[in-house]
């Protein structure tokens, strides 16, 4: 990888911390260690979609296992499932040692890159949708449940509704570094997006819409308009982690890859 490239790797890394670490932070309810080496959230809930740890270091050797066994052992004992996020390389050592420690490879995604000024969205949106920011408690709600929904009827569905509901809502509608969007057709809230402010970027988050009305366009729609909600807060880098089947979409707005994105599981240790 390449010294640029290595500098945008390091920038949605960054985005992405801030978006695990910005709510528990600021909430009181929830945990955050960070070190020289690493960042580990404890959400206080059972959820790999808030517990997370980050390693910091250029690749993850074998002399640091037993950093990783601390992190891994910690969630283990609390039979918490947690989300450990790696942007090495596969040719890295980083993987061999991830796996040596038993935890699984649970998705791959692809962190990509934009210049906010150079972006081309479509600005077409379907007539009946109406996009806007999060403004009221409510509107929270319909939020976390629209996210929930992707969950089915799981667990993780009710620690998705779960986590927002032990968020304030005054901290929800008024953080410096988190924006939430919904896209609304007639009283009906039908897709989500946020916004991450960090200090040398802006990232796009939980894109999501309703499983009965997929295929008519609202993800798109929502993707643009916080580009454009971007544009008007912020100049510079946009960042984002975008699912394999998704890559395309983003190229065409602007955006470059710039590295792979592999998320790591414990559950299977423990149940």
């Amino acid at each position: 990888m390449t010294t640029d490239l290595k500098r945008m790797a390091h920038l949605v890394r960054a985005n992405f911390i801030t978006k695990s670490t910005c709510l528990a932070k600021d909430s009181g309810e929830m945990n955050v260690r960070e070190t020289a080496d690493f960042i580990r959230v404890d959400s206080g809930l059972p959820s790999d979609t808030f517990n997370n740890s980050v390693w910091l270091k250029e690749q993850v050797k074998p002399s640091d296992t037993g950093l990783i066994e601390e992190t891994v052992e910690y969630f283990n004992k609390k039979q918490y499932p947690m989300a450990l996020w790696s942007w090495e390389d596969r040719n890295s050592c980083t993987f061999e040692t991830l796996r040596s420690l038993g935890l699984n490879e649970a998705e791959t995604n692809v962190a990509m890159y934009a210049d906010l000024d150079a972006l081309r969205p479509d600005t077409i949106c379907p007539a009946e949708l109406r996009l806007k920011e999060v403004a009221s408690a409510r509107e929270i709600e319909q939020y976390e449940d629209v996210l929930a929904s992707l969950f089915g009827e799981s667990a993780e569905a009710a620690n998705v509704r779960l986590y927002y509901k032990r968020v304030p809502a005054s901290l929800l509608l008024n953080h410096s570094a988190m924006k939430l969007y919904i896209g609304t057709v007639q009283d009906d809230v039908v897709s989500t997006g946020c916004l991450i402010f960090a200090p040398d970027s802006v990232g796009i988050y939980d894109i999501a819409t309703r499983q009965e009305c997929r295929g008519r366009g609202f993800g798109s729609a929502m993707f643009s308009f916080l580009l454009a909600e971007a544009r008007k807060h912020r100049t510079g880098w946009c960042v984002l982690q975008a699912s394999p089947d998704g890559i395309n979409i983003y190229k065409r707005s602007g955006f470059e890859p710039v590295c792979e994105v592999t998320v790591y599981e414990n559950r299977h240790l423990f149940e």
